[in-house]
């Protein structure tokens, strides 16, 4: 059976399609550096790769983390493609590795993206990158993790703070699911993500591992005011609810300083998870995150609506 993702309209010089799930190539990017060490963990390392004119001026930048239910994928995997189109809109791109479970179990991808952020951060002038334009790109777990780190960032006023965050088809909340599956309005999908996640992250079955779930739940982080934020998902998500995010969604639009400018729930009409098909690799999908972006750069870190808040946007799509 032919892989759904393989339905993609790849950029040919962009990818392999000898395997049977496809890997992009990096070969055709001349200006980056690999394998830079931000611990002392294999997995603790993050690529960093710079548009093919990238001037004189800093460099915003995008900064992808992978999914994978927290134990699978990496920096190199198909996660990473979205990250080409934001080479080409002049963003520098880095594509993020963290520790695994099982054999690393919460907080550990957490705190690794954290400490990439802190690292990238450090070494931005040298790099030629602009620090206070950085945004964070999560897919599925990776949504998990882009979501809760840029909401902490945000609150704390931390040195770890970003400009944006995406979270693609994102698992939001742990404690939300239980409460599906109790009131078995759960799909089978999300039944066994929730199980397996808990055991392989959390450490452990539910009932064993409530206070863990709550804390790697994003909606516990959201607070009087908020970072922009891009909310993509698909209605034939078997495994993430849109119903869930779509109500994260309304949590961050209760902030202070929330706006159509600075907040977007985009809902992909008919698309699936992440890998279960083209939708999130395509440029109609991908284009307008990088833009969503760009405007955050041209406002304050609070949003144009600090002062007079709207409903954040809600984009349909097919």
């Amino acid at each position: 059976m032919t892989p759904p993702i393989r339905k993609t309209q790849f950029i040919p010089e962009w990818i392999d399609m000898g395997p049977k799930i496809p890997v992009p190539r990096i070969d055709w990017i001349e200006d980056k550096r690999l394998d830079v060490c931000y611990g002392d963990h294999p997995l603790q390392k993050y690529d960093l790769y710079y548009p093919e004119n990238r001037g004189e001026a800093p460099l915003p930048v995008v900064v992808i983390v992978h999914g994978g239910g927290f134990v699978s994928m990496n920096k190199r995997d198909w996660h990473m493609y979205p990250g080409f189109f934001a080479l080409k809109e002049g963003f520098a791109m880095i594509s993020v590795n963290y520790r695994l479970a099982p054999k690393s179990k919460y907080p550990a991808a957490e705190n690794d993206l954290i400490e990439a952020i802190l690292h990238i951060k450090s070494h931005a002038a040298e790099w030629g990158l602009d620090a206070e334009r950085l945004c964070l790109y999560g897919t599925s777990a990776g949504g998990n993790l882009v979501s809760i780190a840029g909401l902490k960032g945000h609150n704390e006023n931390a040195p770890y703070a970003v400009r944006a965050i995406a979270a693609l088809c994102p698992l939001l909340s742990f404690d939300w699911i239980k409460d599906a599956i109790r009131e078995n309005r759960a799909s089978f999908s999300t039944r066994l993500l929730f199980s397996f996640v808990c055991r392989k992250y959390l450490g452990g079955r539910a009932s064993r591992v409530a206070d863990k779930m709550s804390l790697a739940s994003a909606e516990n982080y959201i607070g009087e005011t908020i970072p922009a934020f891009y909310l993509q998902n698909g209605t034939r998500d078997p495994a993430i609810d849109c119903r869930d995010v779509a109500r994260f969604h309304g949590l961050l639009s209760e902030a202070s300083n929330a706006s159509a400018d600075n907040l977007v729930l985009d809902i992909v009409e008919g698309a699936r998870h992440a890998g279960g098909g083209p939708d999130y690799l395509e440029p109609r999908n991908i284009l307008p995150i990088l833009e969503f972006f760009r405007r955050q750069f041209r406002t304050s870190r609070n949003g144009p609506g600090a002062e007079t808040p709207q409903k954040g946007s809600t984009l349909w799509q097919g």
